[in-house]
């Protein structure tokens, strides 16, 4: 059995994240140590551009452009900018040395923009996602084998669209319950054990096979009981690995984004907050969730305390069980209360 790629996650997605962008000024590559100016349009727009095709989704396209942004505005947007060195694996085992410019975006700016143009926003309500890899080896299906470009090119993917990516550290459970053969045929059903162990909202299979030339991906991907399969080709893996997981974050966004709706009161009802640590975890989420204004305790009782949540966006019960400790219990139709239990 080859060594595994998978390990722990290399990038956990934070809510500052999502208005980051980065874009490469000038790299140094094996043979050539003089730095070379990165070819393409002004850095700030590439790193606005970034953010903003990560909070709406629209893979591949030039939103900067389409809303007319210029270098001025885009200034104006930004609250810091920073330099940082950034090394990448390239092929034979060299490395290629790049320097980046970091910018960090207003967030409330950048949501305002989102919303005042029109464009669905998905916030940070982001699931886990836990992926495994095999790959073709003398005797089938393998786990893959350690590439540090792959590697790197999964936690760039990971930041560039907002996927919070986990892999498999591939000890005794894992191995017994999710074989190669599993992900080869793409069964993310037996995955589940190991979703809860490593507390995944998801999961994410890739066969990666050599085909003459290129690489072909078969990919099958998995949250709650909505599933999909489909199939990317590319002259490397990290095409293949860019393609698909394009195409994934295009599917979270269609299926999570939010749009204003003038803002609206809901009530819930959440069972099982015994500690006054439990209540804070609870109010911390609800605040974290897009579009929510305000979170109000009306009442505390044993059977569960009721809060009132004003949010300025839609699907909130979608955005309330996507991530976060809140179990769904039932919708009370006449009074329009959603009931939830906390769970640890």
């Amino acid at each position: 059995m080859l060594l595994a790629l998978a390990c722990a996650s290399p990038w956990t997605l934070a809510q500052d994240d999502l208005y980051v962008g980065e874009a490469v000024v000038e790299s140094s590559r094996p043979g050539n140590p003089a730095p070379q100016p990165a070819t393409g349009s002004d850095p700030i727009l590439d790193a606005l551009n970034q953010v903003l095709v990560r909070l709406t989704g629209r893979v591949g396209e030039n939103v900067v452009a389409e809303l007319g942004i210029d270098t001025q505005k885009a200034s104006a947007l930004a609250l810091g900018r920073q330099f940082r060195r950034a090394e990448v694996p390239g092929a034979g085992g060299s490395m290629i040395v790049e320097r980046r410019l970091r910018v960090d975006f207003d967030a409330e700016a950048i949501d305002r923009l989102i919303d005042e143009s029109g464009l669905l926003r998905w916030g940070s309500e982001r699931p886990e996602l836990l992926l495994w890899i095999v790959v073709e080896g003398d005797r089938g299906a393998e786990y893959l084998e350690q590439d540090r470009i792959l590697q790197h090119a999964i936690e760039e993917l990971g930041f560039r669209y907002g996927i919070d990516l986990t892999r498999p550290i591939l000890d005794a459970s894992d191995r017994v319950e999710v074989t190669p053969a599993d992900v080869r045929g793409g069964f993310t059903g037996v995955a589940t054990a190991a979703m809860k162990r490593y507390g995944a909202d998801g999961v994410i299979m890739l066969d990666l096979r050599p085909n003459g030339n290129f690489w072909t991906g078969r990919w099958a991907w998995r949250i709650d009981d909505q599933e999909s399969a489909f199939q990317r080709s590319g002259a490397q893996p990290r095409d293949v690995m860019e393609l698909g997981l394009g195409r994934i974050a295009e599917a979270l966004a269609a299926r999570f984004s939010v749009r204003p709706s003038g803002g609206h009161d809901q009530r819930l009802v959440i069972s099982g907050i015994d500690t006054t640590a439990h209540y804070a975890e609870v109010k911390r989420f609800l605040e974290s969730l897009t579009g929510v204004e305000t979170v109000r305790v009306i009442s505390a009782a044993e059977s569960g305390m009721t809060f009132s949540i004003r949010s300025a966006t839609d699907r909130l019960r979608q955005r309330i069980e996507l991530t976060g400790p809140l179990e769904f219990r039932r919708h009370d139709l006449a009074t329009d209360t959603l009931h939830y239990r906390f769970a640890l």
